[in-house]
């Protein structure tokens, strides 16, 4: 179990991405290998985070569930879309 409240912040942020991100469709999108791959990477990457957070959440601080959170917000407001988080559209 997680008692930090802060690594139960940015656990829950890292839940909420990688669920953002593996619930993505593309609808009609081109597919980008080098999207593909930077988006398995983040996965791997979060996935990572998570599992590194539940062995040992005590050396957790605010900054770093705030980090956590944003991350998820961004991803979540870019519904999954990697690519759309490389590149701005103008």
């Amino acid at each position: 179990m997680v008692p930090n409240p802060a690594a139960a912040i940015a656990l829950m942020a890292y839940f909420v991405a990688i669920g953002a991100l593996l619930l993505y469709r593309k609808d009609g999108a081109r597919h980008r290998q080098h999207v593909s791959l930077m988006a398995w990477g983040v996965l791997v990457i979060l996935g990572g985070s998570a599992i590194e957070l539940m062995l040992n959440s005590k050396g957790v601080s605010l900054f770093e569930a705030g980090r956590a959170a944003l991350l998820a917000m961004f991803i979540v407001l870019s519904r999954g879309n990697v690519a759309r988080l490389l590149w701005s559209e103008k």
